[in-house]
């Protein structure tokens, strides 16, 4: 599947500009902090969640990973922007070259994307179905 194929959960730490993008470019996104029943939530918390509606996270901390590896959980997809705590544009910049580099993606996937200098190294762990 394509990255255009998926639905979003954007965590609470995103920039409401990356979120606004997203659905400026067609993508239906969730975000945290516009749920007033998830605004707070643990992250582990946010995964069944993310699961149940098939949406892959879209976060900035590396939390989401330490769960998915140390623990039986089920997701479809984790994209980790790094460095974190950039501006929204920066990371406009950085989800834009994913869109461009046209990967092809099965659940349980972890995608890391490293915005460095203005240029953009992707890595896609694809992991075993449980």
């Amino acid at each position: 599947m394509k990255i255009q194929n998926f639905k979003f959960l954007a965590d609470e730490n995103l920039h409401k500009v990356i979120v606004a993008w997203l659905r400026e470019q067609g993508y239906d996104v969730k975000f945290v902090r516009e749920e007033s029943g998830l605004i707070g939530s643990k992250d582990k918390d946010l995964i069944p969640i993310a699961f149940d509606e098939g949406r892959i996270i879209i976060t900035q901390d590396n939390d989401f990973g330490q769960i998915v590896f140390t623990n039986p959980v089920d997701f479809i997809g984790i994209i980790y922007l790094r460095p974190g705590h950039f501006p929204g544009g920066k990371h406009i910049q950085t989800l834009q070259s994913i869109v461009d580099q046209d990967l092809d993606f099965s659940p349980r996937f972890i995608l890391t994307a490293e915005n460095k200098n203005d240029s953009v190294r992707i890595r896609l762990r694809q992991l075993d179905n449980q």
